[in-house]
C-alpha cells in the first residue's frame, strides 16, 4: 500500500529552480535598503580623496577603494580610479583613511 502512495506524491521538478530565483530576488530587494540623498553625500567629497565605496552592478555588489576623479551632476555619474559608476547604483560610499 506504501508503494501505491507514493505514485500519488506531487513531484516539484523546479524545486531548486524556484529556491534560486528566490535568492536572487532577495538580492535584488537588498539593493534599496539604503536609501540617502546621494547628492548631498557626495558634496562631502573633493577630487583626488580616497573613498571606499560599495555599488550594485550586473547583478552583485562591488565592494573596492579608490580616488575620485570626477563627479558629473548632471548625468549623474561618479568616476573613481577609472570605474563609471551611476549613482542610483551607490549602496554606501565613506572616506578612507590612508
Amino acid at each position: 500500500m506504501q508503494n501505491r502512495a507514493k505514485i500519488f506524491m506531487p513531484f516539484d521538478a523546479l524545486g531548486g529552480l524556484r529556491e534560486a530565483i528566490k535568492r536572487e530576488e532577495d538580492k535584488h530587494e537588498n539593493k534599496y535598503v539604503e536609501e540617502f540623498d546621494i547628492d548631498k553625500i557626495l558634496k562631502q567629497y573633493r577630487l583626488g580623496e580616497m573613498v571606499e565605496i560599495s555599488y550594485f552592478y550586473n547583478f552583485e555588489y562591488i565592494n573596492f577603494v579608490g580616488q575620485v576623479k570626477y563627479i558629473n551632476r548632471i548625468n549623474r555619474i561618479l568616476t573613481i580610479s577609472n570605474s563609471k559608476i551611476n549613482f542610483d547604483d551607490i549602496v554606501s560610499i565613506k572616506k578612507k583613511l590612508i
